[in-house]
């Protein structure tokens, strides 16, 4: 009897709480509209991102450029200058770095080419008779025959990849000079904009702010310290190869070994290239071969040894983290992606030990 009168109380509770009217959700239409905006204002932000990618790397370039020249700035400062005179001293510094670099390149570039033009007949007399240096490429190749059976339609279709590459070229050079003036621009005024940046935060978060800040610029400068000193090491051990195989220009060439060697992945195998390109026109087949052996070597021991040893100083990043960084920045922006890669690697770890100590409510611990 008891149990009969529990069963039908139960049976009443349950259909009461079935029978209750559904809870109306209503979301207001400004809350619409407002999601709808923000969902095309990103996509209108990412399409515009997408399309000004070029430019975007440019002025990552510069900025990573003006951080690694912000202490040699500073340094000016101390000695009492004002900002737009310290930035522009150290901007005169790079450009006479530069026009040296251009002057001992080219210079013996426009000989080598005065040269070859004037021997240019007696080259191609002895190339035809098999004689010479080259002489292999006529009695191997045939390479002479071959040249003559080029007609006029041949040459017009090798008009197009010649303009390609002119174009090339320019577009290379004016991205050049566009991400100087932009460095110049960037120390000039980045400071204002970082104070700026720091002022939009609270007050309680402006110290971490300050000290990520003060960490990635940490980051960015010891990475440019570290690739030019793994550039100068390149540059000594080609200049001292050719030296000892007596290829002419060896400091040149060296210098040209260094500033490709600053490019990850592919920019020591493009100095390898040139000097052993060298080497086989003036000393031949022996010395070529030496040339290319003893770089191949190097880098072989700057991909798995110094590399590893400098940037793990440097940028504080353990060697997975160096090779991830290169390949995925490589991937997503092609060279300049790149040179990318471990600054941002490193700016990301800063921020991130930032973030955790902030959630943690401590101070991060030193990066080491």
């Amino acid at each position: 009897m008891a149990a009969g009168a529990k069963s039908r109380a139960s049976g009443t509770r349950g259909r009461g709480k079935a029978g209750e009217p559904p809870v109306q959700v209503t979301i207001p239409a400004r809350t619409i509209v407002l999601f709808v905006g923000i969902a095309l204002g990103s996509l209108v932000l990412l399409a515009v991102a997408y399309a000004a990618r070029s430019i975007l790397w440019e002025l990552a370039a510069a900025i990573v450029l003006a951080m690694a020249a912000e202490p040699l700035v500073r340094a000016f400062e101390r000695r009492g200058l004002k900002r737009g005179a310290a930035v522009g001293i150290s901007f005169g510094i790079l450009l006479a770095a530069l026009l040296a670099f251009g002057y001992v390149l080219l210079s013996p570039l426009v000989d080598q080419s005065t040269r070859l033009f004037h021997n240019a007949p007696q080259i191609v007399e002895d190339l035809s008779k098999g004689h010479g240096r080259l002489g292999f490429l006529e009695t191997r190749f045939h390479i002479v025959e071959r040249a003559k059976e080029i007609d006029a339609g041949s040459l017009g279709a090798t008009s197009g990849p010649a303009r390609a590459a002119v174009d090339s070229v320019v577009r290379t050079t004016g991205s050049i000079v566009f991400v100087l003036f932009l460095t110049l621009f960037v120390q000039l005024g980045g400071r204002q904009w970082w104070e700026s940046l720091v002022g939009v935060v609270p007050e309680r978060g402006r110290k971490r702010v300050r000290r990520a800040g003060d960490g990635i610029a940490t980051a960015v400068g010891g990475y440019v310290t570290g690739n030019l000193l793994i550039s100068v090491v390149a540059g000594s051990v080609a200049a001292i190869v050719l030296t000892a195989t007596s290829v002419p220009y060896a400091i040149a060439l060296g210098l040209v070994v260094a500033i490709f060697d600053l490019v990850p992945m592919v920019g020591a195998t493009i100095g390898t290239i040139i000097v052993g390109t060298v080497a086989l026109s003036t000393e031949g087949v022996v010395a070529a071969a030496i040339v290319v052996l003893a770089m191949i070597v190097y880098q072989q021991i700057e991909n798995n040894v110094l590399q590893q040893l400098v940037y793990h100083r440097t940028v504080k990043l353990s060697p997975l983290a160096i090779a991830l960084s290169v390949a995925v920045g490589a991937e997503l922006g092609g060279v300049v992606g790149a040179l990318l890669g471990i600054p941002f690697a490193g700016a990301v770890k800063v921020v991130s030990n930032e973030v955790i100590a902030w959630r943690r409510g401590t101070d991060p611990p030193p990066i080491v």
